[in-house]
C-alpha cells in the first residue's frame, strides 16, 4: 500500500512538473513555441549591388590597393609568375624582400704551409643562383623510380615561357613610417621600388614552372685546375626554380665583402644590401604561390664554393691535394617581404546584370541589403528571425572549372568611427557564429561552382532590435587567410585587414530579378510573427 501511494504520489509530481514546464515553456521569448498564437514565413529582399575597383581614378581612398607586406602579419603566401584570364585583371606578381645575414660567412682559411702537416684551404667561388622551392605535392613514382610532384595551385597556361629579372632593390624597407617613425609602416601592392641594377647572369631568362625540377648539376672547380660536376637538390627532393645570377657582380658586392663593416650587422646589411626584387612580367603565362616560411621551403640566394685543401708531406716540395669539399652559403629572404602587383584591363566585358569579385586585383563590391524605410517597416512588423541568408550565384558560362574560383568569398561592414575615419569591421556572425557564418564555394550537381552563401541573422536580429542601426552597405571581397578570420589567436578581431594575396577570381549575378530570376542575388529572411 506505501508503495503504491508512493508511485501515485511521484507520478503526480512529474504530471504537475511537466505541466508547469510547458506553461513556461509557452511564455519563452513571447510565445513562440505556441504555434497556435505564431505564424512563420519568408522574405525575399532585393539587394543593390555597385563595384569597387581599386583602379579607378574616383575610387575612395579606402580601396586603392591591397596591403602587401609582411610588417603586421605573418604572410601565409607570396604569388609569383603572370595570370591573364578574359574577363579577370591581369596580374603581374612580383616579390621585394630583404635578406637575412649569415653569421660569421668567411672566403678563406689559409695558414702558410711551411711546416709538415699544415694545411692551405683555398674557397673558389662556383656559382650563384636564386633559388625558389615550389609549393608541390609528392604523388608517387615516376616510372624510373624517382618522386613524382604535382604544382600545387598553379593558375595559367604553363607551357608559356615568362620572363623573370632578379635586380638589387634600391628602396630602404623600414618597418617605421619615413614620415612619422612614431608610427608602423606600411606597403601596398602598387607600391614603386628603386631598380638599382639587374642582378641576372642571363638578361634574357625565362622559364615555364616544371615539377620535374628537381635538381641542378653544376661544374665544381678544384684549385689545382681540375673541375668535377655536382648535382644540387632540395633536402626533400622537391622541384625547386634556379635562376643563375651574376658571379661576377655577386662576388663584388657580397663575396669579397663579407669581413667589411657592411656585412658587421643588421641593420648596416639591410641599408647596404637593400634586398631583392624579383619579377615577373609578359603578355601571359602562369602565377603560382611562394612559402617564405620553413627551412625546406625558404627562398634563398645560394653561394656555391668549392673548399680545395692541399698538405706539405714529408719529402714533398710542395703543397699536395687533400681534399675538396663542396659547400653553400644560403641567405634566405627574410625581414620585410613585399607583394607587387601589376594590374592590366580585363580583355572581356562584364556581361550586364553580372558583376566581378578578384582579390588580389582588389575588385570588391558594395551589397546594400536594407534602406532606412524597409528597416522601419521590418521593425513595425516585430519579427523574430529564425534565420537570414545572403546567397550570391555563380555565371556558369564563365566560371565552369571548381579549382580555378575563389573557394571562399567574404563580406564585411565599414563603419563611421567619427574621429578614427571608416573602420572595416567584422559582422557580429563573423565571430559569434563561425562555424555557420559561411562564404564557401558549393557546387551544382554536374561539380560546377554554383554559389556562395552567408548567414547573418544575428545581424539581422541585431538591427530589427534595435542593437544596431548601421546599415551601411556590406562589402564582398574574396576572402584572404588568414587575415580575414574574426577569431585570431583565440580571441575576436573585429577589425579587417586590407590584406589579400589570393589572385583568384569569379562573375556573379546580381540583384536583378528580371535579368537573373531565382539565381538573383538575395537577402532571404526565415521569421515567426505573433497573429
Amino acid at each position: 500500500m506505501i508503495r503504491k501511494i508512493g508511485v501515485l504520489g511521484i507520478s503526480l509530481l512529474c504530471l504537475a512538473t511537466i505541466i508547469s514546464c510547458e506553461k513556461d515553456f509557452n511564455d519563452v521569448g513571447g510565445r513562440v513555441i505556441d504555434n497556435t498564437k505564431f505564424e512563420t514565413g519568408e522574405l525575399l529582399l532585393d539587394v543593390a549591388i555597385e563595384k569597387i575597383d581599386i583602379s579607378d581614378s574616383n575610387t575612395n581612398d579606402a580601396y586603392k590597393a591591397v596591403r602587401a607586406d609582411n610588417i603586421s602579419t605573418t604572410v601565409g603566401e607570396y604569388w609569383l609568375g603572370v595570370y591573364k584570364n578574359g574577363g579577370y585583371k591581369g596580374i603581374e606578381a612580383s616579390i621585394i624582400s630583404q635578406l637575412k645575414l649569415l653569421n660569421n660567412p668567411k672566403i678563406k682559411d689559409t695558414k702558410p704551409a711551411t711546416k709538415i702537416g699544415e694545411i692551405d684551404s683555398i674557397y673558389v667561388l662556383d656559382k650563384v643562383i636564386l633559388k625558389i622551392p615550389y609549393t608541390a605535392t609528392n604523388i608517387g613514382k615516376e616510372t624510373d623510380g624517382k618522386p613524382k610532384f604535382r604544382l600545387d595551385s598553379i593558375l595559367g597556361d604553363i607551357s608559356i615561357p615568362m620572363p623573370l629579372n632578379i635586380y638589387r632593390n634600391g628602396t630602404y624597407l623600414s618597418e617605421l613610417n619615413p614620415s612619422n617613425p612614431a608610427n608602423q609602416n606600411s606597403f601596398q601592392s602598387n607600391h614603386s621600388y628603386i631598380k638599382s641594377e639587374l642582378l641576372n647572369e642571363n638578361t634574357g631568362f625565362t622559364f615555364k614552372p616544371s615539377p620535374k625540377d628537381t635538381m641542378l648539376i653544376l661544374t665544381r672547380n678544384i684549385s689545382n685546375g681540375n673541375t668535377y660536376k655536382d648535382t644540387i637538390k632540395l633536402a626533400n627532393k622537391a622541384p625547386f626554380l634556379t635562376i643563375p645570377l651574376d658571379k661576377e657582380k655577386m662576388k663584388t658586392i657580397f663575396w669579397d665583402k663579407f669581413k667589411d663593416t657592411e656585412f658587421s650587422s643588421s641593420s648596416t646589411f639591410n641599408n647596404y644590401f637593400r634586398g631583392l626584387i624579383i619579377e615577373t612580367e609578359g603578355s601571359n603565362g602562369t602565377i603560382f604561390p611562394l612559402s617564405l616560411l620553413g627551412t625546406n621551403a625558404s627562398v634563398s640566394v645560394d653561394f656555391l664554393y668549392t673548399i680545395t685543401t692541399f698538405q706539405k708531406k714529408e719529402g714533398e716540395a710542395t703543397l699536395v691535394l687533400k681534399d675538396t669539399l663542396p659547400n653553400t652559403y644560403s641567405f634566405p629572404l627574410s625581414g620585410i617581404r613585399n607583394s607587387k602587383y601589376v594590374m592590366s584591363p580585363a580583355t572581356t566585358a562584364v556581361p550586364s546584370n553580372n558583376f566581378v569579385i578578384q582579390g588580389t586585383a582588389g575588385t570588391m563590391a558594395k551589397v546594400t541589403i536594407l534602406n532606412e524605410s524597409k528597416l522601419q517597416e521590418l521593425r513595425d512588423d516585430k519579427l523574430l528571425i529564425n534565420d537570414a541568408s545572403l546567397t550570391f550565384y555563380v555565371n556558369q558560362n564563365i566560371n565552369t572549372n571548381k579549382n580555378i574560383v575563389p573557394q571562399k568569398l567574404f563580406i564585411y561592414q565599414n563603419i563611421d568611427k567619427g574621429t578614427k575615419g571608416i573602420v572595416p569591421t567584422q559582422l557580429t556572425d563573423a565571430y559569434k557564429e563561425t562555424a555557420t557564418f559561411g562564404g564557401y564555394i558549393q557546387l551544382s550537381e554536374d561539380d560546377k561552382p554554383e554559389k556562395y552563401s552567408f548567414s547573418i541573422k544575428d545581424y539581422i536580429s541585431d538591427l530589427l532590435d534595435g542593437t544596431t542601426s548601421d546599415i551601411e552597405p556590406l562589402i564582398l571581397k574574396v576572402y584572404n587567410n588568414p587575415t580575414d578570420s574574426a577569431i585570431k589567436n583565440n580571441a575576436i578581431d573585429v577589425n579587417v585587414r586590407t590584406y589579400n594575396w589570393n589572385p583568384r577570381g569569379v562573375t556573379l549575378l546580381n540583384g536583378s530579378e528580371t535579368a537573373n530570376g531565382v539565381k538573383r542575388a538575395v537577402l532571404k529572411i526565415s521569421y515567426s510573427k505573433e497573429k
